[in-house]
């Protein structure tokens, strides 16, 4: 029993192998470029960070994107795109949100890197457990750039970073996301 463990690592190891090596060895089709027209929808979660004006620093927490449109031509998309940031600790939640019309620019009408940018609305909600919330609405603007790494002729996985950040009468607030998203076009 002693040396069972080891030997059957070794061999789910030497099986491993085999069957990468064998994957590795045949020959990969050749890459179509992407295909962006029509109807697109992109969601992704990863980690912001927020902060604001008068903040002593900033916080992070959890963060996420959605966003859909329709396609302009092979390098401009133009949608919608909704981004959040919400973090609960001891009985109180804070979440920042925006909406924007956005648009999506890639440089290379084949290649996955992009550029977003978009302007709109967004919230500033603040909760305590038993005591109720309040919110503020404000004026709200998106940046952003990503990378869409093709899985399918449609489909891609899409690392990215947004800063989104809103304005309202009693401040501000702003937040750095980096995430992971499915990409649809």
């Amino acid at each position: 029993m002693k040396g069972t463990l080891p030997r059957t690592a070794l061999a789910l190891a030497v099986i491993t192998a085999c069957l990468a090596g064998s994957a590795l060895a045949q020959q990969a089709p050749p890459r179509q470029p992407p295909a962006r027209h029509g109807f697109w929808f992109s969601g992704g979660l990863g980690y912001g960070s927020l902060g604001c004006k008068d903040c002593s620093g900033r916080t992070g927490a959890l963060s996420g994107n959605i966003a859909l449109g329709g396609t302009l031509s092979p390098k401009f998309l133009l949608g919608v795109s909704t981004n959040g940031w919400t973090k609960s600790e001891n009985g109180s939640t804070l979440t920042v949100g925006t909406l924007t019309a956005a648009v999506r620019f890639y440089p290379s009408a084949t290649g996955g890197f992009f550029l977003t940018g978009g302007l709109g609305l967004g919230t500033v909600s603040a909760g305590v457990s038993g005591f109720g919330s309040a919110s503020e609405t404000g004026v709200a603007a998106l940046l952003g750039l990503g990378y869409d790494i093709p899985v399918g002729r449609t489909i891609s996985l899409t690392p990215y970073w947004n800063g989104f950040a809103l304005s309202y009468s009693g401040g501000d607030a702003n937040v750095g996301q980096i995430g992971l998203g499915i990409t649809v076009h």
